[in-house]
């Protein structure tokens, strides 16, 4: 992706803590339950932490919304956005813009169950 949108930046990731945390936390649980439960909040609790924790050298909100959009894919959903608006989603997430809940409903929003 880095080399494809930001020829000539470091590629790589730059922290594999940060990277495993962020990948675990979809799938975390709190006093033996689902702290996620349901699959708009696993793809935002992926989007969010691979975008806020930086665990790549670069292009970590490319990376984070390529991750929810696969995501979303494999659970059964195509992910609808336009360009400019991802790119505001993607910004305003990692500015701290939207609580966890909003940005779980933005994306519920702009899904599409395929397997309907």
């Amino acid at each position: 992706m880095i080399q494809k949108y930001s020829p000539g930046e470091h590629i790589g990731v730059k922290d594999s803590g940060l990277l495993e945390s962020a990948v675990l936390r979809a799938r975390s649980s709190a006093f033996g339950e689902d702290a996620y439960p349901f699959i708009f909040g696993k793809a935002a609790a992926l989007f969010e932490s691979l975008g806020k924790n930086h665990p790549f050298q670069n292009a970590n909100k490319r990376t984070a919304f390529a991750a929810l959009v696969i995501f979303l894919q494999l659970n059964g959903y195509s992910f609808v956005m336009n360009q400019k608006d991802a790119e505001d989603m993607a910004v305003h997430m990692v500015n701290h813009k939207y609580s966890f809940q909003e940005l779980s409903s933005i994306i519920q929003e702009n899904c599409i169950d395929r397997k309907a």
